[in-house]
């Protein structure tokens, strides 16, 4: 009797050993519900590093923050984590609290049109990630004139963006701004005009008026800064004509066509503006 006592005593004492050399672990707790037993080491920015004893207590492994609701340390303390708004790698993934929280609407002014006599504003608005519409509206003789030349009416411009590739920050995969990246639009842009244009002393004065239209394939790209301001560089090219069967006479106000003989169009432009809710 006493020896069984004895042996039920030293195996109680060599339990009760082995659970105090085994370290106390840490419980991380994701967002799928699963738990993790290990030891914490390190909390990034976007990820969190830790160690499991009970595997291998040399093999650092990692876990993105944005995947952990909590963790509750060895010593009782919990720390919890807010969902993290992050995107995955396609536009179209990308997380829908960005697309509630940042600016989908954004108004631009040509500087290069100011530049030839025309001051052209352009309204964009994103219908969700990848895909935004713009329209255009232009007034022909409301920059800084060319010398010699006057010209008076207006141009109009709409369009269909789709995001060519979406811009991310490395670190995190995180999805910088619904309306940043490399674009494809398809354009329509129509322009009606009248031009004065002043020669010298041998040659005529010219007068014409103008009207003109095109679908244009337009390629750029755009930079968003703070959510609030952005620069837009484009070029465009594609089919169009005007009344006069003849490519633009002077300055090719808006967009640049050639006529019906052979009848391509063209446009480029630098765009700054302000994002707005």
């Amino acid at each position: 009797m006493k020896k069984q006592i004895a042996t039920t005593l030293l195996l109680l004492f060599s339990c009760i050993t082995l659970w105090a050399q085994t370290p106390a672990q840490d419980s991380i707790f994701t967002r799928n519900g699963t738990v993790i037993l290990g030891k914490v080491r390190e909390i990034g920015t976007t990820e969190i590093r830790y160690v499991q004893p009970q595997i291998n207590e040399e093999v650092v492994m990692v876990i993105l923050k944005s995947e952990v609701e909590r963790i509750v340390y060895a010593n009782g303390v919990e720390q919890r984590f807010e969902k993290e708004k992050t995107g995955l790698e396609t536009i179209e993934g990308n997380s829908e609290d960005l697309f509630a929280v940042q600016r989908k609407k954004a108004l631009k002014l040509d500087v290069l049109g100011l530049a030839v006599n025309t001051l052209s504003l352009t309204y964009e608005q994103s219908l969700r990630p990848g895909r935004n519409i713009e329209l255009g509206i232009g007034g022909i003789g409301l920059g800084f004139g060319l010398e010699g030349e006057h010209a008076k009416g207006i141009f109009l411009k709409g369009g269909y963006k789709f995001a060519q590739n979406p811009d991310h920050y490395l670190t995190g995969m995180r999805y910088a701004h619904i309306l940043k990246g490399k674009y494809v639009k398809l354009e329509f842009d129509f322009a009606s005009y009248s031009v004065e244009a002043k020669k010298d002393w041998f040659e005529a004065d010219q007068k014409y008026s103008i009207t003109k239209f095109a679908f244009l394939v337009v390629f750029g790209h755009q930079w968003i800064y703070d959510d609030r301001l952005l620069i837009d560089l484009y070029t465009g090219v594609g089919i169009g004509t005007n009344n006069l069967d003849d490519n633009d006479l002077s300055f090719p106000y808006g967009f640049a066509t050639t006529g019906s003989d052979f009848p391509v169009a063209a446009s480029f432009g630098l765009r700054l503006g302000l994002l707005i809710n």
